[in-house]
């Protein structure tokens, strides 16, 4: 059940239904981005390499063993193609700080989706601050 759905659940319910948020936890990290990745026809052997970090490392991120960087968490949903608001959804998820345009690189993150930039473009923009 999507977060929007159980909001409105609440607000039309008179009795609170502890059952159904127990019952619709939010999608653990890994299994969303497996399912992004899956969505966009690429194997966890590419966006490794992509992301060129330690092959071990990011399987372990892939699995779930461990939680991405924030860092790592932007290039790999830009690389995804994912929207400002996924970007957050997913940083919220691994207890990161959402994108807040006030910061330089936050903003640049804003600016690179919303251009739809290719993927080494935006990376290259982001953290190097070259167009």
């Amino acid at each position: 059940m999507l977060t929007k759905d159980i909001e409105e659940k609440i607000n039309q319910s008179m009795n609170f239904d502890e059952e159904m948020i127990e019952n619709n936890a939010p999608p653990e990290l890994h299994v969303l981005l497996n399912q992004y990745i899956s969505d966009k026809k690429m194997t966890k052997a590419n966006v490794i390499r992509m992301l060129n970090i330690d092959r071990n490392y990011g399987y372990l991120l892939l699995n779930g063993s461990r939680t991405p960087t924030r860092n790592c968490l932007i290039q790999l949903s830009i690389m995804l193609g994912l929207d400002t608001d996924r970007i957050n959804y997913l940083l919220k998820l691994a207890g990161k700080a959402p994108l807040y345009v006030r910061n330089v690189v936050d903003a640049r993150v804003f600016y690179a989706v919303k251009h739809h930039m290719e993927y080494f473009e935006a990376i290259d923009f982001i953290w190097d601050g070259s167009l």
